[in-house]
């Protein structure tokens, strides 16, 4: 009776700290950070809502929220981020001490990187939870609609849609032989549009939907909006996909 009485077979409740109030926009942001290589030393704390996913694992162990037009990706170092932070969640982030520069366009926060990388992984959990703060507000997200050019820097990171587009060259699908036909998504894709301005994608081997093919008609596609080289060569605007259905066949 004594071992019963004693016992208390309740789980401890789940809490979640009171979201604190912003202090400045993600835009403004921008203008603090400047061309990058900074630590973020003041209170600096931010809102807006998650718009990666790292579900089909094509985004790895990092969460990029979009607010005020702006977007800022969060290095976070852990994987499984979207049971707790689903697209649309509203957080906020808190940055003091955090370390800010760029990355294919984007501005990232971290820790101060090593051996070539401008930011580092948080890596923590203690880190995480420090840095971002969640709600219980989560919203479906639309992507902004653009034009390939209409596009610029100050855009990237944010969650966009390009329409009528058509593949025009694939990695995969380089090897002797191989056609459009056999493009499959992981390495690298180039699309154009009517205009014939191009944008391009990369997507990771380990990606969900690396393997399937790469519709050669005309389709949509969202992405976050990135800068970086088209397979190791020029430099051109990227998007880069969260899940295969980013890719809608008109």
């Amino acid at each position: 009776m004594l071992l019963v009485g004693c016992y208390n077979s309740a789980d401890k409740p789940r809490i979640t700290p009171s979201r604190p109030t912003p202090t400045t926009t993600i835009a403004r942001l921008h203008d603090v950070v400047g061309s990058g290589g900074v630590i973020l030393d003041g209170n600096y704390v931010v809102e807006g809502r998650v718009v990666s996913s790292d579900v089909d694992e094509n985004f790895y162990r990092t969460l990029i929220v979009e607010g005020d037009a702006s977007a800022v990706e969060v290095m976070v170092g852990m994987p499984r981020l979207e049971a707790d932070y689903p697209v649309g969640l509203k957080v906020a982030l808190c940055l003091d001490g955090c370390y800010a520069d760029y990355g294919y366009g984007v501005l990232q926060v971290g820790r101060r990187g090593t051996g070539g990388y401008a930011v580092d992984y948080l890596a923590s959990k203690e880190a995480l939870d420090r840095v971002v703060v969640r709600s219980t507000d989560v919203v479906p997200i639309e992507p902004t609609v653009v034009t390939i050019a209409n596009i610029d820097k100050s855009m990237c990171g944010r969650l966009v849609r390009v329409e009528s587009l058509h593949l025009v060259a694939a990695s995969s699908a380089a090897e002797d032989g191989a056609t459009l036909a056999d493009a499959r998504w992981a390495g690298y894709t180039l699309f154009k549009d009517e205009r014939g301005d191009s944008v391009a994608l990369y997507t990771r081997d380990y990606a969900a939907f690396a393997d399937a093919a790469v519709p050669c008609g005309n389709v949509a596609i969202t992405g976050i909006l990135q800068w970086g080289k088209y397979d190791g060569g020029r430099e051109c605007y990227q998007l880069k996909m969260r899940y295969a259905d980013d890719c809608v066949v008109r």
